[in-house]
């Protein structure tokens, strides 16, 4: 990104399921490890946004996932930025839905839309955030609620708020 003005950000939906999801870890040789797991299809849902030259993280929480829920992120996304925003998207049906082509017109000088290919989530640097957030918060781990594993993903993202390093180096290679 040559252009220092420019900012270029990439979006994404995510649910995260209260259910333990196991993973390889370490144990001591000859012992099983045993964690407890939810048998409940309970879940987060969660729109986020990632400044890819700076490593912000902005996230919401929606019910599900529509047209109307995206418009509301986009609105806080403009809200919480300054300038002109590309931003990369995937070809969910609610991200070009009719009912979003006012709010386009409207805002088309201050946010441009970027669409990967279809079925190519790899090319989507914030899939990464996603992973890395399962691997930190429900893989390996017993969450008693649905309420303890939104407060563990608030916790989480709040750690990615402001500009920081560590998201900025993950995406520097894109």
């Amino acid at each position: 990104m040559k252009d220092p003005n420019m900012q270029l950000w990439c979006e994404d939906e995510v649910h995260f399921q209260r259910h333990t999801s196991l993973i390889r870890m370490w144990a001591p040789r000859g012992q099983q490890p045993c964690i407890r797991s939810a048998s409940t299809r309970e879940k987060v849902s969660i729109l986020g946004a990632l400044d890819l030259k700076t490593g912000r993280l902005l996230t919401r929480q929606a019910t599900t996932f529509n047209a109307q829920t995206f418009g509301h992120f986009l609105k806080y996304l403009l809200q919480h930025t300054d300038g002109k925003i590309h931003l990369i998207l995937d070809n969910a049906s609610w991200h070009r839905a009719k009912g979003l082509k006012d709010f386009f017109l409207t805002h088309g000088e201050r946010l441009v839309r970027l669409f990967l290919p279809p079925y190519s989530p790899e090319l989507n640097p914030i899939e990464r955030v996603w992973r890395i957030t399962r691997r930190q918060i429900t893989h390996n781990r017993y969450l008693e609620s649905l309420a303890e594993l939104e407060t563990a993903l608030n916790a989480h993202f709040a750690k990615w708020e402001y500009p920081n390093e560590g998201l900025r180096i993950l995406c520097a290679n894109i």
